[in-house]
């Protein structure tokens, strides 16, 4: 059974214990050496809170609080005019603080939210000036801010880089992760040279074009004429664990049908590579060190897969061969053994456990996520699995079964 914030606490204040999640059959004889877990709903309604995208840590160091957004609606796209309030979770109580708000978010990744790696009083999101979208530097302590002239889409480790995409170009070709009413510089161009990747220094604000959609079109340009008129662009970008190198999706819509490859390169664009590719369906993905990625992305003609290689290489292993045959948001703890990723069967959702190394997996929660609309569709509530930096606990996006609200969950792991 999953245990709501109300009872959480009384059992807490009551010296009791939690009850571990049943878990689906297929996982049952790889469970005997696997984490004990349990699982609370942390937040509660009636309004929504949610963090968004996945393989971000939400809490700060001394994992007193966690980043939340809260809204009073989950069931349209927010207008630019609509706002989402950024507050504090108490990781005990689940009382949510506002500290600030937004105008440039969505239900998938959020504001692009985080703590800055450079302050520990210091929070990052993405926010609106007038037409465009910028990234704001904030200290939740005195409540100043610093304005940067560009977007978050994946902060390096250190904070002192961050990639950035155009949000007018997203917005019109895939909007379910984009913001509304920001118009598209590059709208008559299938492959723009001045459009693409970039990397924002986060102490200056000088943002410079690292890869532009035209340099990875010319990459696979002779295998996919289709692609000539077809319009092109960037997505998903994440830094390896030295932010020496970086990952993004290269994607083109066509009939409803989204086409994706993965691509690589140097901080400073060079070095690009292909290293899935275009046309695998690549879905989600994380670094597990340096060299090494995890994708799901179809292999060999057969359904999405998780698959881990390295980069530059074609030295493709599927993971959890039967049991992690699915598409799901892997993401790694931080000894890079450990994979948390999510399924979807049906209207349920569960968040799965799986160990590199020994090859044991297990599912540790599941919800009923109540509509069709929560589960699939561009409104979906995806549970974007996000450690902790000690690899104790996941956070996760969920409906509250007593509410029906989307709330932030945490799963604990007891590893003794």
């Amino acid at each position: 059974m999953l245990v709501s914030r109300r009872n959480f606490l009384k059992q807490v204040l009551a010296g009791g214990t939690l009850l571990s999640l049943s878990n689906p059959d297929i996982f049952a004889k790889h469970q005997s050496e696997l984490p004990k877990c349990e699982v609370r709903t942390l937040t509660s309604g009636p309004k929504h809170h949610f963090f968004g995208y996945y393989g971000i840590c939400p809490w700060n160091h001394s994992r007193k609080y966690l980043l939340s957004l809260e809204s009073p609606f989950q069931d349209h796209f927010p207008t630019q005019d609509e706002a989402a309030a950024i507050g504090l979770v108490d990781a005990e109580s689940g009382n949510f603080e506002k500290i600030s708000k937004t105008h440039a978010w969505n239900l998938q990744q959020g504001a692009m939210l985080h703590w800055n790696p450079l302050h520990d009083d210091e929070i990052l999101y993405n926010d609106r000036r007038g037409n465009q979208i910028v990234s704001v530097v904030m200290n939740i302590q005195t409540g100043k801010k610093r304005i940067l002239p560009a977007a978050i889409n994946g902060l390096s480790h250190s904070g002192k880089h961050a990639l950035s995409l155009s949000y007018g170009r997203l917005g019109r070709l895939r909007k379910t992760v984009s913001y509304q009413g920001i118009e598209d510089p590059t709208a008559d161009a299938p492959h723009p040279a001045k459009d693409g990747v970039f990397v924002m220094d986060m102490r200056t604000g000088k943002r410079k074009l690292a890869v532009s959609i035209f340099d990875f079109y010319m990459l696979i340009k002779d295998r996919h004429p289709e692609l000539r008129d077809r319009h092109l662009w960037c997505n998903h970008t994440v830094f390896n664990k030295s932010d020496t190198r970086f990952f993004f999706l290269g994607r083109s819509m066509e009939k409803g049908r989204l086409e994706t490859g993965m691509f690589t390169a140097d901080r400073d664009g060079g070095h690009l590579r292909e290293v899935i590719p275009y046309g695998s369906s690549v879905s989600h993905f994380d670094w597990r060190n340096d060299k090494e990625i995890i994708a799901t992305f179809k292999y060999q003609s057969q359904g999405r897969r998780h698959v881990l290689f390295t980069d530059g290489k074609q030295d493709y292993r599927v993971i959890g061969e039967g049991m992690l045959d699915f598409d799901g948001h892997c993401t790694f703890g931080p000894d890079g053994n450990w994979l948390a990723t999510d399924r979807k069967h049906g209207l349920k959702q569960s968040l799965i456990l799986y160990n590199i190394e020994t090859k044991q997996g297990k599912a540790i929660a599941t919800l009923d996520m109540k509509l069709k609309r929560n589960i699939s569709g561009h409104l979906r509530c995806d549970f974007h699995p996000r450690w902790d930096r000690s690899g104790a606990a996941i956070c996760f996006d969920g409906i509250d079964q007593e509410t029906t609200t989307r709330q932030l969950h945490i799963a604990y792991l007891d590893f003794t």
